[in-house]
């Protein structure tokens, strides 16, 4: 995607310079890299409890993180008439390739997949902390109690159905009959109890849990159902199986403990784990008592093993699936679009429930703990230039949520770039030192810099940090931080975002990472646990997005886009045949569904 734009102020073309002088120096030290992969999640990719932000900035176990969309380009929502905004509409990324021709699938062979990181503490999902490449592969090891319908509406996945009662604090939850996990033992009620049972002793997964308020969880006599118990009531309880609380795993896998756990996973999912060599190869084959069959009734999966290949540098990734090495690979980038798209077949998420970019500031922590400090910071930081240089040049960010998600708003406030303003108050408050932190990834450390060379317009000292994904995801949670750039919150369901900004989960092992403490957005997430009205989740949801505006408890950057990309021997990477029928959200954080992706021999 080619778009021009302007820089027009002075202070622009500094950053620009210094930009492309880091590029140089990066590239010379082995490292340009001139993708983008937000080191988050949950966080760089959501952590590992239940289920999230990218940390993955992407990262973390339970309900999620969850919102994209890529709003046409035009003035920027700041208002600021200089900002390098592109001229023309950058045209957003083509959505999923078009469909392929019917072909009949081929049975065999092996697919090598790259990830962005390595899932170092293991493929147990009650402790692992999972960006978005933990959660691919959780994805093909385990299936979801639930999946998310492309128009909001959760649907049963393992489960054949749920229901409850009217005031939403009884659940049943049935489980479909005759599905084994892969030691052969059955996925039946009693299980079921046991992985509820196990997901609430989690570190991570426990906080969430623990939210829910269960009373008790009761074995039905039909074998396959139990019914859960709530002190309160949680009206869209379903929407929290569908990632990390909802990888469904063997009793006999958690008789192993949390270490035996984390190296050999039991799921239910089409691939049982054959190898692991840590930060090298995660293999999986095949597994031939898989429940699923295809949209002809064709026995799933297609192919014999995935080997999934950890490659951290965006640059290193794109070369390896250019040589071939790789058959396929996820992609988080708002650059190189156009390469991506004219030399693989590529497979965009859709706009809606795209996760967002943004500064993860420690609200507990001098001096993010001041509001009016963070006002300051926001106004010295000219997003639509950082998003032109080091995206794809769409409008910044109003708040965590993308055009088409319940809870965008077009203008929620959010302080406008103003570097007069801003460096006056900084000046004003007496503030002259901060620190941000990022992953190792030579992408990251360029984003970084930008951002400290704008602040650094406004009279601060800024120095930066470096640490590995895993690392960065751990000092999340222990609010061992400042200033993160985060990727997370695709926002599906707005009672799932309730771990990471309410404030009863901003102290010590914390998912609220920020440690954010706002009433008005605490108020909103309370009122969500107890309705599935989607106008008043939408309304709830846009109260948030004004809250979080007023109080720039984060600086937001854009919505991301993730894709997969692969060679043309690949195909079905995006098919997912639902048992009732229905469509599932496509790429949704970069997650994919390999059952029904297959390649020519």
């Amino acid at each position: 995607m080619a778009a021009s734009w302007r820089v027009s102020s002075p202070a622009r073309w500094r950053w620009l310079a210094l930009f492309c002088a880091l590029a140089l120096v990066a590239s010379a030290c082995g490292g340009g890299n001139d993708d983008d992969d937000d080191g988050g999640g949950v966080a760089a990719e959501a952590t590992a409890a239940p289920e999230a932000p990218s940390g993955d900035g992407d990262s973390a176990p339970a309900p999620s993180e969850d919102g994209e969309d890529a709003p046409e380009p035009s003035a920027s929502d700041d208002g600021d008439q200089d900002a390098a905004a592109p001229e023309d509409t950058a045209d957003a990324p083509e959505a999923t390739a078009a469909p392929e021709a019917a072909v009949e699938p081929q049975y065999g062979g092996t697919l090598v997949f790259g990830l962005e990181a390595e899932t170092t503490n293991g493929l147990n999902p009650v402790n692992a902390q999972a960006a978005v490449s933990g959660h691919i592969l959780f994805r093909n090891l385990y299936d979801t109690l639930t999946i998310e319908g492309v128009d909001g509406e959760v649907l049963p996945y393992l489960l054949e159905s749920f229901s409850s009662n009217d005031d939403f604090t009884e659940w049943i939850f049935t489980l479909r009959p005759g599905i084994t996990f892969h030691d052969g033992t059955p996925a039946d009620s009693a299980a079921l109890k046991r992985h509820l049972e196990e997901q609430s002793k989690g570190t991570l997964t426990g906080i969430f849990m623990s939210d829910l308020e269960i009373l008790s969880i009761d074995e039905l006599d039909d074998g396959l159902s139990v019914q859960i118990n709530l002190a309160r009531p949680r009206a869209t309880l379903p929407a929290h199986f569908t990632t990390h609380l909802g990888y469904f795993g063997a009793p006999s896998m958690h008789d192993l403990g949390a270490e035996g756990a984390a190296r050999n996973p039991i799921g239910t999912g089409p691939f049982m784990l054959d190898e692991w060599v840590p930060n090298e190869v995660t293999r999986m084959v095949r597994n031939p008592n898989y429940w699923r069959t295809d949209a002809e009734g064709r026995q799933l999966p297609y192919l014999d093993a995935i080997e999934f290949r950890p490659i951290p540098d965006t640059d290193g990734r794109f070369a390896a699936l250019r040589s071939g090495d790789l058959d396929a690979s996820s992609v988080n980038t708002g650059l190189r679009i156009d390469e991506y798209n004219e030399e693989f077949k590529t497979f965009w998420q859709e706009d809606k429930y795209a996760e967002t970019t943004y500064m993860l500031l420690n609200n507990s922590r001098p001096p993010y703990d001041n509001a009016e400090f963070r006002r300051a910071l926001a106004q010295c930081t000219d997003r639509q230039t950082f998003n032109t240089i080091r995206w794809d040049g769409q409008v910044p960010s109003t708040g965590p949520f993308s055009p088409g998600t319940p809870g965008y708003l077009e203008d929620s406030g959010f302080p406008a770039y103003d570097v007069g303003a801003g460096s006056a108050t900084i000046a004003r408050l007496g503030i002259s030192d901060v620190e941000i932190g990022t992953t190792i990834d030579p992408a990251n450390l360029l984003n970084v810099e930008l951002i400290a060379a704008m602040w650094r317009e406004c009279g601060l000292d800024v120095s930066i940090t470096q640490v590995d994904q895993a690392e960065f995801i751990t000092n999340a949670v222990f609010g061992l931080f400042t200033a993160f750039l985060w990727r997370q919150h695709p926002s599906y369901d707005i009672a799932g975002e309730r771990i990471w900004w309410h404030s009863k989960f901003g102290q010590g092992i914390a998912l609220n990472f920020g440690r954010i403490n706002n009433p008005r957005i605490d108020a909103a997430l309370d009122e969500a646990r107890d309705t599935n009205d989607p106008d008043e989740r939408r309304e709830l949801a846009e109260e948030i997005n004004r809250a979080f505006a007023d109080e720039a408890n984060y600086i937001w950057f854009y919505h991301s886009n993730w894709l997969v990309a692969t060679h043309d021997h690949v195909h079905g990477i995006d098919a997912l045949t639902l048992p009732e029928g229905g469509e599932h959200v496509k790429v949704m954080e970069g997650r994919a569904f390999l059952a029904e992706t297959w390649v020519e021999q």
